[in-house]
């Protein structure tokens, strides 16, 4: 049993929330599922709690991919292969700039990356992040970068590799899929999938505030965007693909509905 579970909308569809309610259902009924967020990325200014994690756990990690491991106990780096940690720019260190700092806020300024290929683990630090973050992160992330001997290199480097994120994390995807009778991916943002493995699944749920719509024949339906589909955004697919079911999401629990676990244990007989 695959399961890819995507986002209608950017940030907080409930994405996480909804794949932890699977996994404690399934954990309920005695079938173990492996969580995985094969590309995550988070901020240090609203996850500062997670840089503590991160030096405890001797790898780079954020809030998702902690509550899949705090569940599970599973390897870190095959739940999340690639992790981002982003951080805000300083306006004074800008210069005043308020167009370029407008413009890192929206699109993020990336410090740090923990990169997994199947083999080895890496994990790379912006140099001179120091002269564009905001001075009261600094000193954390400094810390945080020589417990994990990151490897300092300059920003165009760090954007080459994270725009191979999907290659990268692929590796541990294929792997775990043909390792593991029941996987539940979890894409980021609102890109339909991770990586192209990440389509290799039974079925997709796109989540959205209150509403999760099980797609029908999906596969189908991808065939009609001429591009990657982490850049085939849940909204623009949920426009021409069939939604077969929809079930409502409870606020702040776990439970689903029993028509969703009704379907959820029908997909697991299959196997």
């Amino acid at each position: 049993m695959k399961i890819l579970v995507s986002g209608l909308i950017p940030v907080d569809s409930g994405k996480t929330t909804f794949s932890l309610s699977i996994l404690s259902f399934f954990k309920s009924v005695g079938i173990d599922v492996f969580p995985h967020k094969p590309v995550a990325g988070h901020n240090a200014w609203y996850s500062y709690s997670t840089l503590l994690r991160s030096e405890e756990l001797k790898a780079l990690v954020g809030n998702d991919a902690l509550k899949y491991y705090d569940e599970t106990r599973l390897d870190i780096n095959m739940i999340n292969p690639f992790a981002v940690l982003l951080a805000p720019p300083d306006l004074e260190k800008l210069g005043y700039n308020v167009r370029l700092y407008k413009e890192i806020i929206t699109n993020g300024l990336p410090v740090m990356i923990r990169l997994y290929d199947g083999n080895a683990v890496s994990h790379l630090v912006l140099e001179k992040f120091s002269e564009l973050v905001t001075d009261s992160l600094v000193e954390k992330i400094e810390s945080l970068s020589k417990v994990l001997k990151a490897i300092r290199v300059p920003k165009e480097k760090l954007n080459e590799i994270i725009n191979y994120s999907p290659d990268i994390s692929d590796i541990s995807t294929q792997k775990i899929l043909s390792r593991e009778s029941n996987v539940l991916i979890e894409s980021y943002n609102d890109a339909l999938a991770p990586n192209y493995s990440s389509l290799n699944v039974d079925c997709l749920f796109i989540v959205s505030p209150g509403k999760v719509f099980l797609i029908d024949e999906f596969k189908k339906f991808i065939t009609l965007f001429a591009t990657q589909p982490w850049l085939i955004q849940g909204s623009s697919f949920i426009r021409y693909a069939k939604v077969s079911k929809v079930w409502k999401t409870e606020l702040g629990t776990y439970k689903l509905e029993n028509g969703l676990e009704d379907f959820l244990l029908g997909l697991a007989e299959k196997e």
